[in-house]
C-alpha cells in the first residue's frame, strides 16, 4: 500500500457502478488507493443507453459531470414535464389504437453507456488503477481484517475493503451469501447466490427507417415513440425492443445463452396476430439479439464485514422503470462519499459499510419493487390478449396489462385511458430529487461512529 493512502479499496467490475464508485472516491479524497478489476480486456459496456433521472443527475453534478455533458454536446436534463411515448394497443389484426399521450415528470438525460463510462473515467485520479482481463472469482476475509481476492488464473490480490460491482452474475454476492449460509443455516442465504430469470425475453435490434418509410410512409413507428416493440425513431434507424413473456416463468431455470443472436423469424413469430403496422416494422428488424432478463431477489443484507455489493450485484431489476443504471450510480454516490469521509479509517470500514447499507438498500429495493410491480401489474404473458408495450427512451420498453382494468378484445379508447393514467402515476417519483437528503442522512450517521 502506498504510504500516502489511508486504505485500499478493491472494486470487482469496471462497469458503470464500479467506475462511478471509483470516481466518487477519487473526487472526494486524495489519499485512498483504488484498484478496479475488470474481467473483459477493456472497459466497455453493451446494452441500451442510460436514462439519467433527476436523483441520479444530482449525483453526477456532485462530481462536476455537467461540464462533461456540455462538452460532448449532449442535451442537459430538463426540469418539469416532458413529452413521453404514445401508449398504443396493438394486439389485434386490425389497426392499433393510440389511447394515451404520456407526459414524463422530468426530461431525463439519455446517454450512451460508452460515453458515460468515458466521463466517469475522467474523474479518476493517479491513486486509481484499472486491471483488465482480471476475473475475480471469490474472496476470503483474513484474520487481521484484510481481504484476500482470488482470481480465475490462480493469482491473488489484497485490499482493506472489497466492493462487488460485478453485475447480476456477481461472484462477490455468491461468495458473501455462501459464507453467511455457513454461519447460519436457518436463513436460506443460499437462494441469494444466483440470479433468477424474470420470465421475460427482450429482443433488440434496429430497422432501416428510410426503407420502412418507403414501404409504408404512414407507419406509426416512423414518428414519436409508441407502445409496443420499442419503436423509437432515431436518425436513419428505428430502435426496436420487443418483449416476450412466459407465463409463470419467474424463477424457472433458463438454459439457453442469456444473450444470443437469433433469426428474424423467431421475433416475428411472437407478433403474427398483431396489427399489420407492427408486424411490418418487426419483420424489418436487423441482426436481432435475444436477452433473457434476470433479476436479484430482494436481499436481506448487501454488506458483510468489509465486503459490500453495489448496483446489479445487489439489486438487478427488471427494466420497467428504466432506473437500474441510475440506482448503481446512486449507490456509488453514497458509498464513495462515505469512504472518502475524513472519519473513515481502516479500523471502521465495516461500520461504514453498514451505514451505506442502511441508507441505500431500502431505497434501491423500493426502486426494484416499483419496477417489479409494474411488471406484475402490467406485464402480460404471451397467452394473454391485452398486451400493451411502451418505450420511454431508446431501449426502455414496458409491456403492460393491469389486472384492475379488465379489457376485452374490442376495448375502446375510453376503456384504455385508465391504464395510461395508472402507469403515469408510477413515474411521478422520477421527477423528484432527494440524493442530497440521502447524503445528509449518511453523513449524520458517520459523524457519530
Amino acid at each position: 500500500m502506498a504510504a500516502s493512502s489511508r486504505f485500499r479499496v478493491a472494486i470487482s467490475g469496471g462497469g458503470i457502478g464500479g467506475l462511478a464508485l471509483a470516481a466518487f472516491i477519487c473526487y472526494h479524497s486524495n489519499d485512498i488507493a483504488v484498484d478496479i478489476y475488470e474481467t473483459k480486456n477493456e472497459i466497455s459496456s453493451i446494452g441500451a443507453g442510460i436514462a439519467i433521472w433527476k436523483r441520479t443527475w444530482q449525483t453526477l453534478q456532485d462530481i462536476g459531470l455537467e461540464d462533461e455533458v456540455i462538452k460532448r454536446n449532449l442535451p442537459l436534463p430538463k426540469e418539469g414535464e416532458a413529452i413521453g411515448p404514445i401508449f398504443r394497443k396493438a394486439d389485434q389484426l386490425t389497426a392499433g389504437i393510440d389511447f394515451h399521450n404520456h407526459m414524463m415528470p422530468y426530461g431525463p438525460l439519455a446517454i450512451p453507456r460508452p460515453i458515460l463510462l468515458d466521463m466517469l473515467k475522467s474523474r479518476l485520479s493517479s491513486l486509481c488503477a484499472i486491471y483488465t482481463s482480471t476475473h475475480v472469482t471469490s474472496y476470503e476475509e483474513a484474520s487481521e481484517g484484510g481481504i484476500l481476492i482470488k482470481m480465475k488464473d490462480g493469482s491473488t490480490q489484497t485490499a482493506d475493503i472489497l466492493i462487488g460491482c460485478d453485475g447480476v452474475h456477481s461472484a462477490i454476492r455468491a461468495t458473501l451469501f455462501k459464507n453467511l449460509a455457513k454461519v447460519d443455516t436457518s436463513q436460506g442465504y443460499e437462494k441469494f447466490c444466483e440470479p433468477k430469470w424474470s420470465g421475460s425475453i427482450a429482443y433488440r435490434g434496429v430497422a432501416d427507417r428510410n426503407k420502412l418509410r418507403q414501404k409504408n410512409p404512414k407507419n406509426p413507428a416512423l414518428d414519436q415513440p409508441r407502445i409496443h416493440v420499442v419503436t423509437h425513431p432515431f436518425g436513419d434507424i428505428v430502435n426496436l425492443v420487443c418483449f416476450y413473456n412466459e407465463e409463470n416463468g419467474f424463477g424457472k431455470l433458463y438454459t439457453d445463452p442469456w444473450v444470443d443472436n437469433v433469426p428474424v423469424d423467431q421475433v416475428v413469430g411472437h407478433y403474427e396476430d398483431w396489427e399489420p403496422a407492427l408486424v411490418e416494422v418487426v419483420s424489418m428488424i436487423q441482426a436481432p439479439t435475444r436477452w433473457a432478463i434476470h433479476v436479484v431477489e430482494p436481499l436481506p443484507v448487501s454488506v458483510s464485514g468489509r465486503v459490500g455489493l453495489l448496483g446489479d450485484a445487489a439489486h438487478a431489476m427488471t427494466p420497467h422503470q428504466g432506473v437500474g443504471g441510475g440506482q448503481a450510480i446512486e449507490d456509488a454516490h453514497i458509498l464513495g462519499r462515505l469512504l472518502a469521509h475524513n472519519k473513515t479509517s481502516r479500523a471502521n470500514l465495516s461500520k461504514v459499510l453498514e451505514i451505506y447499507q442502511e441508507v441505500r438498500l431500502p431505497l434501491a429495493k423500493t426502486a426494484a419493487e416499483r419496477s417489479r410491480s409494474n411488471g406484475n401489474r402490467f406485464l402480460a404473458s404471451s397467452t394473454f390478449c391485452n398486451i400493451l408495450i411502451v418505450t420511454l427512451l431508446p431501449g426502455l420498453l414496458y409491456d403492460f396489462i393491469h389486472p384492475d382494468f379488465p379489457l376485452s378484445s374490442t376495448a375502446t379508447v375510453e376503456d384504455l385511458m385508465p391504464i395510461g393514467q395508472a402507469v403515469g402515476e408510477t413515474f411521478a417519483w422520477l421527477g423528484k430529487g432527494g440524493c442530497d437528503d440521502d447524503w445528509k442522512s449518511a453523513e449524520a450517521l458517520i459523524s457519530i461512529i
